[in-house]
């Protein structure tokens, strides 16, 4: 996160080294790992020649990718949008993990692309400190360090150490270099548009995919679960290319948040074939999003979708009218809650009035939360350690009835109290204080409510995704919420230093040369009434 220092070349040179460093030594315990895994590593290490020949694609693809984002970076980042919510199932010691592979890929090409051949992660001579940024760095040095007691004296199984690993190699450093470079790659408001455009059009396909799945009941990704919620009787829910409904669910209702603020943004333009055109598209899009969201029939995504919304309208409508139309969506949201529980027959309402029955309602959470409350009691000050909660969670249930179906914590908050205690917890708020504080003041955007309207959304999302997380965990796992909060961070940081008429000049991007262009201050003051923000 503070790779950009001035003077810093050795720093990125040496953290480059220590990542191939990483990677080979991480291959060798993969291999050893895979000797004393039972018949599955047999059968792998038996075809050890196809690994290799496999091995030796992704070197190529990396190679191509890697040129590809040094001769093209403005579509470098839009490939990475798009690749974001992608997983690939990988068997490891510890058990099989989801991890984002192909988003690991591009992340690295870009990072050789810019940090080894360009060498352009310099400060710009003009910019303000970006808060958030600082805020996040210090939230993955507490989460961290909370690895190295992870399964030493707290939990007796040899899978906690491991699993903090995992879980800081493959989410916590992967995403905050996705955060960085993306903040880089933001610089004006054609760059910003070309991403978020990118971002709805890669919703409406996936929404696509979902939509074909409700009918057919056709499953394309985790087919295990499907079928296992499918044993149980429960309603079918499409998942698309994700792993998991609610996980989806929550992307369309990102999806639609940001197709809904172009939308509004693009009504602001004057009457044109093009604009038209935009609304008709755009249109489609949320209306897409919309419909699969339905059919993932996910209470939470329906609740962060409306509360994000809550923001989105009080930046269109002003805090008058808005506050009416957010009275009206609370009651929509109690409205949509309420039928979605209709349309899951397990989940009789009647059960909320006993804590049993609460808990089989939300499937398991309030035993969870509970348990976490116990984690958090018995070490208030750093917790038990990254990744400990699933398999502490056996040693702090209630009572030994309690099933250890669902182990894994599914509220953000008490993960973190117990996993990092008050340390983790005083991180995570000043995160939240300093995106929410920094990233939303009217004021700075003066007349351009087109930006404005955008920067709403963006913070909307990260709402959206937090309000998601209390139900079902997964705040920073999330590779959009390091991404939202990069560019909102990146709207006030630096698009706004930037003269609106010279978007295409700070940053144009064909050679990465966005850090060296003249500030705002640096450039003759536009002309008079030539001020508004033409977006294309």
């Amino acid at each position: 996160m503070f790779l950009d220092r001035p003077r810093a070349r050795a720093l990125r040179v040496a953290v480059l080294a220590a990542l191939a460093v990483f990677t080979v030594v991480l291959a060798g315990a993969s291999l050893e790992s895979l000797r004393s895994s039972g018949p599955t590593a047999g059968r792998i290490l038996h075809h050890l020649s196809l690994f290799g020949a496999a091995g030796v694609a992704v070197v190529v693809f990396l190679a191509a990718a890697t040129w590809l984002a040094y001769r093209y970076p403005d579509w470098a980042m839009p490939v990475v949008v798009v690749l974001a919510p992608l997983r690939i199932e990988l068997p490891l010691k510890t058990g099989s993990s989801d991890l984002l592979v192909p988003l690991y890929l591009i992340l690295l090409a870009v990072a050789i692309a810019e940090v080894v051949v360009r060498d352009r992660l310099r400060v710009p001579r003009e910019r303000r400190t970006d808060p958030v940024r600082v805020a996040l760095a210090v939230m993955i040095a507490v989460i961290g360090v909370s690895a190295l007691w992870t399964g030493h004296g707290y939990v007796s199984d040899p899978k906690a150490f491991a699993d903090a690993l995992v879980k800081l190699f493959a989410f916590y450093l992967p995403f905050g270099v996705l955060y960085y470079v993306v903040y880089r790659y933001a610089v004006d408001v054609r760059k910003l548009s070309r991403l978020l455009t990118t971002f709805v059009a890669s919703g409406a396909v996936l929404a696509v995919i979902g939509i074909v799945e409700y009918p057919t009941h056709l499953v394309i990704v985790n087919r295990a679960a499907a079928a296992h919620a499918r044993a149980l009787g429960e309603t079918f829910r499409v998942n698309s290319l994700f792993y998991d409904p609610n996980i989806f669910g929550r992307f369309l209702a990102l999806v639609v948040i940001v197709g809904v603020a172009l939308f509004l943004a693009a009504r602001l333009r004057e009457p044109s074939v093009q604009r038209t055109r935009a609304l008709r598209l755009i249109a489609v899009a949320v209306a897409l999003a919309a419909v699969a969201l339905v059919a993932t029939v996910s209470r939470s995504s329906v609740t962060g979708l409306l509360l994000g919304g809550i923001v989105l309208e009080m930046a269109w409508l002003g805090r008058r009218k808005g506050g009416v139309v957010a009275l009206v969506t609370v009651l929509v949201l109690v409205a949509g809650v309420a039928g979605f529980t209709a349309l899951r027959p397990q989940e009789l309402p009647g059960k909320v009035l006993s804590v049993r029955g609460l808990n089989k309602v939300t499937s398991g959470r309030v035993y969870l939360i509970q348990a976490g409350g116990r984690m958090f009691e018995k070490h208030p000050i750093a917790g038990l350690g990254l990744a400990t909660f699933p398999n502490a969670f056996p040693y702090y249930r209630g009572s030994r009835t309690q099933s250890l179906a669902v182990r894994d914590s599914h509220t953000t908050v008490v993960t973190v109290a117990a996993e990092q205690g008050l340390i983790g917890l005083a991180a995570l708020t000043g995160l939240l204080v300093t995106f929410f504080a920094t990233t939303l003041r009217k004021r700075r955007f003066g007349a351009d409510r087109r930006l404005y309207l955008w920067q709403a959304a963006l913070v909307a999302c990260v709402l959206s995704i937090f309000v998601h997380s209390m139900t079902y965990n997964a705040f920073f796992e999330d590779p959009y919420m390091w991404l939202f909060m990069a560019l909102a961070s990146a709207v006030v940081t630096r698009i706004l230093l930037v003269d609106p008429l010279a978007g295409g000049v700070a940053g144009d991007g064909s050679r990465g040369g966005d850090d060296d262009a003249p500030s705002a201050a640096a450039r003759p003051a536009p002309p008079h009434g030539a001020g508004t923000v033409t977006l294309h």
